[in-house]
């Protein structure tokens, strides 16, 4: 990682944005204005990088030096090449999916820490999220993420439906815990105060008709419930 970005880790709470788009101007064209809004995180998304490659990371670091960034890429096997790839393409942070086993996280955690970048094991899809991220503590991960993804939003859900398993997850680890799914501005302070380090927003910013004063606003809340 970068100077810049090794003085960003542990400045909690933390806004982070995911461009999760499949074409790289767009997301591109949207970073440029969300990055003026002041101390954030930019995430390359899932979608985004099936879509153009790594080279959507690599981009993203040429343009933003100085951001913290994170490839996310849910990897689910050979998780040692794929952590690899991601950092050497800039990436600061890597996702694995829990529900790929012991042996994938713990390829993905000790090769980011070898390279100099951090992990995030990704809770999305398991049974019992408390004893997963107990693991992945175990494990070595830098952070733990509960996510509401895409699929059970369009059925009504949202990071808010888990909000009582986060309670006990940020009770129990020490890593930092972070939150993902339909987050907006009005609830992102619940999840802060409910002990999450790391807010995880997409549309809500993204697709906003200003992004840059959209994540103004929600870095507001966010810092004003850790005050």
């Amino acid at each position: 990682m970068s100077p810049q970005s090794l003085r960003e880790w542990g400045k909690w709470p933390v806004l982070q944005v995911a461009f999760d788009y499949v074409d790289l101007r767009d997301a591109l064209k949207t970073a440029r204005r969300v990055a003026k809004a002041g101390r954030l995180w930019l995430e390359v998304g899932t979608p985004l990088i099936k879509a153009e490659g790594v080279k959507a990371v690599t981009r993203f670091r040429k343009l933003f030096p100085n951001h913290f960034l994170i490839a996310d890429m849910k990897t689910f096997d050979a998780g040692w090449v794929e952590a690899e790839i991601a950092v050497k393409a800039g990436a600061d942070m890597v996702s694995v999916i829990s529900a790929a086993g012991d042996e994938t996280v713990s390829d993905v955690i000790e090769t980011c820490r070898k390279m100099g970048a951090k992990s995030i094991v990704d809770l999305m899809s398991v049974e019992d999220p408390l004893s997963r991220a107990v693991k992945a503590e175990e494990l070595g991960a830098d952070a733990v993420l509960v996510h509401v993804g895409y699929g059970r939003q369009k059925r009504g859900y949202d990071a808010l439906s888990e909000l009582e398993w986060i309670k006990k997850i940020t009770e129990k680890v020490k890593i930092p815990v972070a939150v993902a799914g339909g987050i907006k501005h009005g609830s992102a302070s619940t999840f802060v105060k409910a002990g999450c380090k790391i807010i995880i927003v997409g549309g809500a910013i993204t697709r906003a008709s200003d992004p840059a004063d959209a994540a103004k606003i929600l870095l507001e809340e966010i810092t004003g419930a850790s005050e």
